[in-house]
């Protein structure tokens, strides 16, 4: 899941559609809910999160060229209508869905 989380982080950079780089991406407003509740700035960064990243940025990649993520059951319903109405749909791993 975690490389996943990191391939969508890629993808949007090379995607022209969001800022060109990972700070802008991750930074970007309202996109990634760490950011917007705090939990960003007291999460301990693991090993395999390390792991993770790493191989998202040599090009390790099962996202299927996903650039949007949720977790249905946390989000707010208005945001998964968004997602649902303006989105494809690509898969779900874990708790997250992924869409394009």
């Amino acid at each position: 899941g975690k490389i996943l989380v990191a391939n969508v982080v890629v993808n949007r950079v090379k995607s022209g559609k969001f800022p060109n780089s990972i700070e802008g991406v991750v930074f970007q407003k309202g996109q990634f809910s760490p950011i917007r509740d705090g939990r960003y700035y007291s999460v301990s960064i693991t090993s395999e999160t390390k792991e993770a990243v790493d191989r998202a940025l040599k090009g390790e990649d099962y996202s299927q060229g996903a650039l949007y993520f949720a977790a249905r059951k946390k989000a707010d319903k208005n945001n998964m209508r968004w997602f649902d109405s303006k989105l494809s749909y690509l898969f779900k791993h874990g708790t997250h869905e992924f869409f394009k």
